[in-house]
């Protein structure tokens, strides 16, 4: 931009003597080409013709200034729409379409377009990412406070135990264990409210799948009971997976939670088994079933979306089959 005011400049300075030169020269090549038809050789005067020298320069100055206000008007008009975009942009939540750049002929103004353009991708990509994050923050601090509805169901059922002086060691345990737990998943309440849809916390460790099923079960064992549900367990002791602890008892809390309110089960069986060098971990009961892509679809089915969601952070392949005879849920190692 710099090198084109200083060729303007430069351009507007010589102009003057040039144009007068170049006045003066059509005038005496007009005196000229008058003698040359009529066949005459009149002398010519310069101070006779001044008039004429001074027309001529005053046209050719007009010229130039047209010229020059033609494309300053289009620089302003450029700058001026490019100035409204950005204003837009300052004001909207809802971005503009990119500048058409073809639209701009002047090079620094499609320079300085796609300036702009790039603000505005930046600004839409940014935008989109704040309304993803802000999409997976609401779905998971729901999903979060509804965890937080299972431990106290489970310290409800026990209370009842205290009431009635049964299982009373038993009870304050699991009372305890689900206070912890409460505890825990408020912790992860917290720490959701800065994370966005890249940056879920997961502390993976090995952990043994039989121990930790185990005890979970111990948890829900009061609760089950309550409920007439007759619990197994059979889980070779060799399985060893790479979980977050918190996240993994997450997943199974949701799903003893809806064998445990929503199944009508009277049995419910949980399996680990080697097969092929892969290694499964299959949860069936004998409820009534459910449509499984009905209940995903119902924003209200929290704990079916949790079951459905969290396989995904702990690198595990889930398969859910249910129908009137039950329901089948099969974890194995991605």
């Amino acid at each position: 931009m710099k090198k084109k005011i200083y060729l303007f400049t430069l351009i507007s300075v010589l102009f003057f003597p040039v144009a007068f030169i170049i006045s003066n020269y059509i005038v005496l090549g007009a005196h000229l080409l008058h003698d040359y038809i009529n066949g005459t050789d009149t002398p010519f005067i310069a101070y006779e013709n001044y008039v004429y020298v001074f027309s001529i320069f005053f046209i050719l100055i007009l010229l130039y200034v047209f010229f020059l206000s033609k494309i300053i008007i289009n620089i302003s008009s450029e700058i001026r729409l490019l100035s409204d975009l950005i204003r837009v942009i300052g004001k909207n939540q809802n971005y503009p379409e990119p500048v058409e750049l073809q639209v701009l002929k002047n090079n620094e103004m499609k320079h300085l377009g796609e300036s702009v353009n790039i603000l505005i991708d930046e600004l839409k990509y940014n935008q989109a990412k704040y309304k993803e994050s802000e999409e997976m923050r609401k779905r998971y601090l729901d999903q979060l406070s509804h965890d937080i509805k299972t431990p106290l169901s489970i310290i409800k059922i026990n209370l009842y135990y205290l009431q009635t002086n049964q299982n009373v060691d038993k009870a304050i345990e699991e009372i305890n264990k689900n206070t912890d737990i409460i505890s825990t998943l408020s912790e992860r309440i917290y720490h959701k409210n800065y994370l966005n849809a890249n940056s879920i916390i997961t502390h993976m460790s090995a952990i043994n799948v039989n121990d930790c099923i185990t005890e979970i079960i111990k948890k829900w064992n009061n609760a089950l009971s309550h409920n007439k549900i007759y619990c197994t367990s059979d889980i070779e002791a060799n399985i060893v997976w790479e979980l977050d602890s918190v996240w993994f008892e997450r997943l199974f809390d949701n799903i003893l939670q809806n064998v445990l309110y929503h199944s009508q089960a009277s049995h419910l069986t949980i399996e680990g088994i080697k097969e092929n060098d892969q290694e499964q971990l299959i949860i069936t009961d004998d409820g009534v079933g459910f449509d499984l892509e009905k209940q995903l679809q119902q924003s209200n089915q929290k704990g079916l979306n949790i079951i459905n969601e969290v396989p995904k952070l702990l690198n595990l392949h889930i398969v859910i089959e249910s129908n009137a005879s039950g329901t089948r849920i099969t974890l194995s190692k991605r």
